[in-house]
């Protein structure tokens, strides 16, 4: 019996040992991650630039899907990819549907990466369901501006993160959502009454990530 219980575990653990090794193989394949940008003036690192690329600068664990460990990973919101770190290097994660879910261990968040028609890239999924919300962050980068004249100063290289953008994913149709609620409620065609007397009730807005959360969660439910 404890021999059979042994070579249980070593099938499991090898099977673990794997996963993570095709996952990290199939990494090196692929690009290995460079904090550089080519500018008019030339190349600079992500240190000579004012601003964060990343939703963490950090590195954080979680569970990519298809590996049976956790990974350290962060987001990088100005390339929208995924880096992985391994022995001291970091590699960016193949954009695939192998690898289309990452869940954070130590929060509840969900990034998830689509490729469906305009929606290509990596999403935060903030309500499951039916009629998911997904949030969309991005860094933009803007290049160093020089003074006109001695009376105006230089502005330096900087990432800009933008303002997020939602989506709600409504009969497998993606719909970014609008600044008006009402307009929004129309795209909702089951329950409408009842969906819009929960928003009047409850004076959600449509700028409000608390509200569109609100109203997913009761949609779905």
């Amino acid at each position: 019996m404890k021999l059979l219980i042994t070579i249980v575990l070593l099938i499991i653990s090898s099977i673990s040992l794997n996963a993570q090794a095709n996952l990290f193989n199939e990494a090196y394949r692929f690009n290995k991650f460079m904090n550089k940008i080519t500018t008019p003036k030339g190349i600079l690192t992500y240190g000579d630039i004012e601003g964060n690329a990343y939703y963490t600068n950090t590195f954080t664990s979680a569970k990519i899907e298809n590996a049976t460990t956790l990974i350290n990973v962060r987001y990088n919101t100005y390339t929208d990819t995924v880096e992985i770190l391994k022995d001291g290097s970091i590699y960016v994660l193949p954009k695939n549907e192998k690898y289309s879910k990452i869940s954070y261990a130590n929060s509840p968040e969900v990034l998830v990466y689509l490729n469906s028609g305009e929606m290509e890239g990596y999403y935060f999924e903030l309500v499951p369901g039916k009629y998911r919300l997904l949030k969309k962050l991005k860094a933009e980068f803007r290049p160093e501006v020089p003074a006109v004249n001695t009376f105006t100063s230089s502005v330096a290289a900087k990432f800009e993160n933008l303002n997020p953008v939602y989506y709600f994913e409504i009969n497998n149709q993606f719909v970014k959502v609008p600044k008006n609620m009402k307009d929004l409620l129309q795209e909702f065609i089951e329950k409408k009454s009842e969906i819009e007397a929960f928003v009047k009730a409850n004076k959600l807005k449509t700028n409000q990530e608390g509200d569109l959360i609100r109203l997913a969660k009761f949609i779905n439910n």
